[in-house]
């Protein structure tokens, strides 16, 4: 892939700071696609329990920064590998980044991942990028202007019948749940598995909150997300109309919970979690 292959992602209505967006995350995704495979224990660090960095986080961020520099100059970052952190200059984006979403699918050689781009101004979320390499399916969206999935438009409308739908969900490792009591959580994500038609976990909560714009998922929730993980995804699905809350129904926090659904079946997940309360 080059740089120039934006225009197979983007509708024609994209504008031109959305082009440059989507060029970052592909020169991010060459290099992370280039790196996959299955990665020794010497070639991760552990940032954290059951957390880890690989030398090609870094070199894809490090990839995405040099192309939003060119694109946008004056801009912040805000990386989650920490390449090249700045503070925006006066009137300039700030960009949120995941270089890989998925990491741990990514060091498995398992090839399910996500570079994510996430565009603020002034502490607002004002487009996002989710991209899939592998895939070769970009996720994208401006606020106000709609969500696409390779040009075409979105629709997270969805159905309400929970016996005719996927769920998206993260499996917890320990200590994870903060936001609810563990014993909520997982009511929650019994009453799923016994009412609809499967739950899912794929490994990249980027994508699986855009799936559900997709309508790949009909809802997804996970715990302790971060704006590097959720932010461009969230802007996609509301675009495409679908809502995302807190396990509590307010606002998401940074980190915290996000309960994602469409339209339709978003107020059924709700209950999963109000019940247990």
């Amino acid at each position: 892939m080059s740089a120039s292959d934006h225009d197979t992602y983007l509708p024609d209505t994209a504008s031109d700071d959305l082009k440059s967006m989507a060029e970052a995350a592909i020169a991010g995704g060459t290099v992370a696609c280039q790196s996959l495979r299955r990665l020794r224990a010497d070639e991760m660090v552990l940032k954290g329990r059951h957390d880890y960095q690989t030398e090609w986080d870094v070199q894809t961020e490090a990839a995405i920064i040099e192309a939003l520099q060119r694109a946008f100059p004056g801009c912040g970052f805000i990386g989650e590998e920490q390449v090249g952190n700045r503070d925006a200059q006066s009137d300039c984006p700030t960009f949120v980044i995941d270089p890989i979403d998925g990491t741990t699918n990514f060091a498995w050689g398992i090839p399910h991942f996500a570079v994510v781009i996430t565009r603020l101004e002034k502490g607002e979320v004002v487009a996002g990028i989710t991209f899939d390499p592998m895939m070769g399916e970009m996720f994208a969206a401006e606020k106000g202007k709609g969500a696409w999935l390779n040009g075409a438009r979105l629709n997270a409308i969805g159905i309400e019948d929970p016996e005719h739908t996927v769920i998206g969900a993260g499996l917890p490792i320990r200590g994870q749940v903060r936001s609810v009591p563990e014993d909520v959580y997982h009511a929650a994500l019994r009453r799923a598995m016994d009412a609809s038609s499967g739950v899912r976990r794929l490994g990249s909560a980027a994508l699986s909150i855009a799936y559900v714009a997709a309508g790949r998922f009909d809802g997804f929730f996970e715990d302790m997300l971060s704006l590097h993980d959720y932010g461009a995804s969230v802007l996609i699905l509301r675009e495409a109309g679908g809502i995302v809350t807190g396990f509590d129904g307010g606002a998401e926090q940074n980190p915290g919970a996000i309960l994602a659904g469409s339209a339709r079946l978003h107020p059924w997940l709700l209950e999963g979690f109000a019940e247990g309360v």
